[in-house]
């Protein structure tokens, strides 16, 4: 694998103590496709999406470690504070954590997926959960920016280039 632009290794960090602390989930997005593969090499990941198991355990454990971490909590840019009030989270998708330059979101529910059978048929990598690649780039697919569907194209070329090996 190519190397990690110097952001990366920051949220590789916070990953591997999500997980040592039993947080239950599984990467999304563009930063699980460059764990996935060198298809992305060198393009910056502007943000690591997770989808968590909405257990409620599961996301005040998630919300609480990163908050003792120092990230700022907010939903749709409204801060919120520990513990989460998950009554009032419904209906709103994902908490975005942020601290300094790194952005993470945690979605705990979606329209068309299950987060917990996303994060239960999650693969490891580099020792962290990540999405089943075929899930994830349907999702991009479904999403349609330019900059989604430029990363399945990429990942497409890679596929055919090391299949035919």
């Amino acid at each position: 694998m190519s190397p990690w632009p110097p952001e990366h290794p920051a949220y590789l960090d916070v990953l591997h103590r999500l997980k040592a602390r039993g947080v239950s989930f599984a990467l999304t997005g563009s930063f699980a496709l460059r764990l996935s593969m060198d298809a992305l090499a060198g393009e910056p990941v502007p943000d690591c999406d997770l989808f968590l198991d909405p257990e409620p355990d599961n996301l005040q454990r998630w919300a609480r470690i990163l908050v003792e971490d120092g990230w700022a909590l907010a939903v749709w840019n409204v801060p919120v504070s520990l513990p989460l009030d998950l009554e009032s989270l419904r209906g709103r998708y994902y908490v975005r954590a942020r601290k300094d330059t790194a952005v993470m979101d945690g979605t705990y529910e979606h329209d068309t997926l299950s987060p917990r059978e996303v994060v239960a048929g999650a693969r490891l990598l580099g020792g962290l959960p990540v999405m089943d690649l075929e899930t994830l780039l349907a999702l991009k697919r479904e999403r349609g920016t330019p900059r989604d569907l430029e990363q399945v194209r990429q990942v497409e070329h890679w596929r055919r280039s090391h299949h035919g090996r």
